[in-house]
């Protein structure tokens, strides 16, 4: 017979037992949450990490299509890379005060937002894995917590034909229509003139999107690339006797690489830019002939096919880099499909 004494201990056991079950749970329950908020955390910084470094890479290759890679010295970028991870061609490591400035860097205009993410710790170029390539760029960055990622992406490079001269005026003309005119559709400005000189983005032609050559040939001042403007003719066909407008460029500065199939008149009065004189900066490539009717200054190089006739006032300072196929705002360089690694 069960006193009432025994009754009470056993339901305070059960009470017990069911208190530490709860708290057991309560435990597990605790742990669970703290290890899925660690591993949030944990991916959060890796997604950062990995974000920085993508922005490294994307900087290297602007680097190197814009010819501004921080090369030792000055030193100009080889036509080739040939190095190996363990011995790049090229590192910037921000453990040396000089290096470290050039990768906080990064994270200057554009990038500007990434830079409460961490930072980028280093960046080094080397040779390339697949035949076709032209260097392999690889970016580690630090999240804020000390997550390190690394990324890596082969690119290759086009092969810009040399410019040897400052001016050139004899056929055939080094760069080629269809090679050039395929470069802008892809990666610059493609136009399509009309008969009176007016310009119709990407081609198409509805009056109300006309623009003027000083809009698109003008730059506000040093430093406003336009990259590379491609002028179609008029038919869209390769250039001929009789299918080639007359654009008329009296914009006071240009800044860019400009293939213009058309006939060209250059700085019939339009305004000056620093000393006095219209300026262009980088290259003039116009399949029929160009008319100087201002003294111009011109940095980089000047080709007409259809030749220089009249008064010849051009001062051409040549840009030397333009003799090795270097063409400062072509995209020189382009990723590589299949050679993305993250790590």
């Amino acid at each position: 017979m069960k006193t009432r004494g025994a009754e009470s201990g056993g339901v305070l056991i059960g009470a017990l037992l069911i208190g530490l079950l709860l708290a057991m749970l309560g435990g597990v329950a605790m742990n669970l949450a703290m290890t899925e908020a660690s591993a949030s955390a944990r991916h959060m910084e890796e997604k950062n990490g990995l974000l920085l470094a993508e922005s490294g890479v994307e900087q290297v290759v602007a680097w190197l299509t814009h010819g501004d890679l921080p090369l030792p010295g000055g030193a100009p970028v080889p036509d080739r890379f040939t190095g190996t991870a363990d011995r790049p061609d090229v590192e910037l490591d921000a453990a040396r005060p000089d290096d470290k400035q050039i990768l906080r860097g990064i994270g200057a205009g554009a990038y500007r937002a990434l830079d409460d993410l961490g930072r980028i710790v280093r960046a080094r170029l080397y040779g390339p894995g697949l035949a076709d390539g032209f260097c392999t760029v690889e970016v580690t960055a630090e999240s804020g917590s000390g997550v390190r990622r690394t990324v890596s992406l082969e690119l290759g490079a086009l092969h810009i034909p040399p410019l040897p001269s400052a001016v050139q005026a004899s056929l055939p003309s080094p760069w080629e229509y269809r090679k050039f005119k395929d470069l802008a559709i892809r990666f610059g400005t493609y136009y399509v003139p009309d008969r009176e000189g007016r310009l119709y983005r990407d081609g198409n032609m509805d009056a109300a999107s006309a623009q003027t050559p000083a809009e698109v040939f003008g730059s506000q001042d040093v430093g406003h690339h336009r990259g590379l403007v491609f002028i179609d003719t008029v038919d869209q066909a390769p250039p001929s006797t009789d299918n080639l407008t007359t654009l008329v460029l009296d914009s006071p500065y240009m800044e860019g690489v400009f293939y213009v199939n058309a006939h060209v008149v250059l700085g019939p009065g339009g305004g000056s830019h620093a000393d006095g004189r219209p300026a262009v900066q980088g290259v003039l490539h116009a399949t029929g002939s160009l008319h100087v009717k201002q003294p111009t200054r011109l940095s980089g190089a000047v080709v007409a096919e259809g030749g220089l006739p009249g008064e010849n006032l051009l001062d051409v300072q040549y840009d030397h880099d333009l003799g090795r196929g270097r063409v400062r705002g072509l995209p020189v360089v382009f990723p590589l499909r299949g050679s993305w690694r993250e790590w």
